[in-house]
């Protein structure tokens, strides 16, 4: 989580000690889910994970800006699968 907040995009629209307070947040909402099934689904099999960990945390939602990946799966198992935008747009 950290790596990807040193990212330069994600570092330019987020400060360092706000960085630090939005990981230590999402800690303590995070919930530890244990093993994760095998999962090859994904168009890039690098993101199997991902869908692996949707599945055993019972994720109603995974976001994601994967354009040629992810998102054109649109569900798994339980899960949606959809951009930022839309699922920001759920809460407008």
């Amino acid at each position: 989580m950290r790596a990807t907040l040193h990212k330069p995009a994600i570092a330019a629209r987020i400060k360092p000690y706000k960085a630090g307070r939005l990981v230590n947040q999402l800690r303590e909402l995070s919930e530890n889910i244990g093993s994760l099934p095998r999962v090859e689904r994904s168009p890039d099999s690098a993101d199997d994970f991902l869908l692996a960990l949707s599945e055993a945390g019972r994720a109603d939602y995974l976001v994601t800006g994967d354009k040629s990946g992810l998102l054109v799966l649109e569900r798994h198992k339980n899960t949606r699968i959809i951009s930022a935008s839309d699922f920001a747009a759920l809460f407008a």
